[in-house]
């Protein structure tokens, strides 16, 4: 077994990649569930749910090597009723599958922009074949992680081509993890107030995030007035997160979120959610 590196992904692609195999573990009948990110020279296994022990845990899983490694060189999924007797795999795990239980696995790869980002398990400790039900969860499980850090992907290349296109004389430079970690704290702050009966205590949390948005981009005078459902929008969308997802962590409609985005884009002048973020960070709107 070869153990992963720690410390060499990105911790919004790893919390992202958990909280998918937890809304996959929950919504379709699979007991267990599991998953890595992908670098050069596989797939170290990070993010588990359901597991009864350490033996899959830091497993690199090596392109064509075992179900994980061939749905990463083939990039579709794969799948094995019964893990042992399967002829269409190398047995290179098999020690590490059987010390966790597993007897049945499907493995889903995640492709985005053309390359594997990650791979993901769904499992059973039973033969089980795999019906329509779980193999489409399994897939819509996985065009949603991809789009998701598609998404993200984007906005952190629009936002570093800003920062390095437009940095103020003397401005120091702030690193990705520093930026994200900025990013969500902002919209942190602005969640808790909107929760807040208290309008006095809402009001400090309020320029409290709006001063950690400021931070490093002063307001600009002309900059476009956005509600504060707009902006609450908006910077869940900076943080990489599709519209569904905002809805939910906002407690508000698809649609509701579609239309603050589009008014939000409007006043910015932009032409897409990226253009949008871009422009509130140029603004000062935004961290």
């Amino acid at each position: 077994m070869t153990a992963a590196s720690p410390g060499s992904e990105s911790s919004y692609d790893l919390d992202l990649l958990q909280r998918s195999l937890r809304a996959l573990s929950s919504s379709i009948d699979l007991p267990i569930t599991f998953g890595g990110l992908a670098t050069r020279d596989g797939a170290p296994l990070t993010s588990f749910v359901g597991t009864l022990g350490q033996s899959i845990h830091g497993l690199v899983i090596e392109p064509t090597q075992g179900l994980g490694g061939r749905a990463l060189a083939e990039r579709r999924p794969v799948t094995a009723t019964h893990y042992r007797q399967a002829t269409s795999i190398t047995h290179r795990y098999d020690r590490e599958v059987s010390a966790e239980g597993i007897v049945s696995l499907l493995a889903v790869p995640i492709v985005v922009e053309g390359s594997v980002r990650a791979v993901i398990y769904g499992g059973h400790r039973q033969p089980t074949q795999f019906g329509d039900t779980v193999l489409q969860g399994a897939l819509r499980a996985a065009r949603d992680l991809a789009w998701e850090y598609s998404v993200h992907d984007e906005v952190e290349r629009r936002l570093a081509a800003l920062e390095s296109e437009s940095g103020l004389p003397g401005q120091r430079s702030v690193d990705g993890a520093e930026r994200q970690e900025h990013r969500a704290l902002f919209a942190e702050l602005r969640e808790i107030g909107r929760e807040i009966d208290d309008p006095v205590l809402a009001g400090r949390l309020d320029r409290a995030s709006r001063g950690l948005g400021f931070r490093e981009t002063p307001r600009e005078p002309s900059a476009p007035a956005l509600s504060p459902r707009e902006l609450d929008v908006l910077c869940q969308v900076a943080l990489g997160k599709q519209n569904g997802t905002v809805a939910r962590q906002l407690g508000l409609t698809e649609s509701t979120v579609k239309s603050y985005l589009s008014s939000a884009m409007r006043k910015l002048e932009a032409g897409s959610r990226y253009e949008a973020v871009v422009a509130a960070r140029r603004a000062g709107l935004l961290p």
